[in-house]
């Protein structure tokens, strides 16, 4: 497994080739920006299972890729920072960790240690990935920081560790007249 030391290796490699005009932030941006959220398991990398390059897409990542109050506040600021509205894409996938936290033994556990309370962390299990990202999917169109001028769009998807596909579940969901 590489160190940190490898990666700044690999850091010079893309320094030498990147395309430094995609790092900057231009003067005016698009009107809409896709933003994918999704798990932060190092076997769901989107730049490799979409194909993102530098520049491509935002991307938040936390474990199970889950909607909560910090993603909302990421979305909303990414919007009001660079003055676009996002295309959110929620992708959740099949094997996630986070199905550990269905488990009342393992989940209490970790409630101790983490200080985090028991219920809000049977939430965040990611068991079946099509019925979380409809929930997530849904509790993105219903959060009233989901304006209009934020959000352009939002879809779900599922990710099939299985054989690396992404299903569609939510092809567009539509603000509800905000």
């Amino acid at each position: 497994m590489p160190d940190f030391g490898d990666f700044l290796e690999r850091n010079q490699v893309f320094a030498a080739n990147v395309d430094l005009a995609r790092l900057v932030m231009p003067a005016s941006m698009p009107e809409r920006l896709p933003l994918v959220l999704t798990c932060a398991d190092p076997r769901v990398e989107p730049a490799g299972f979409l194909g993102l390059g530098t520049g491509d897409a935002g991307v938040l990542r936390n474990t199970g890729g889950r909607v909560d109050g910090r993603v909302i506040e990421d979305i909303v600021y990414l919007a009001v920072r660079l003055g676009v509205r996002m295309d959110v894409a929620v992708v959740h996938h099949t094997q996630c960790g986070t199905g550990m936290l269905a488990d009342p033994a393992f989940r209490r556990a970790f409630a101790v240690r983490t200080g985090g309370d028991d219920m809000a962390l049977a939430e965040r299990a990611v068991t079946d990935p099509v019925a979380t990202v409809r929930r997530d999917v849904a509790k993105l169109l219903a959060d009233p920081l989901m304006t209009s001028e934020i959000l352009a769009s939002v879809s779900g998807h599922v990710l099939r560790l299985e054989t690396g596909l992404v299903e569609t579940v939510i092809e567009h969901g539509a603000l509800a007249g905000r």
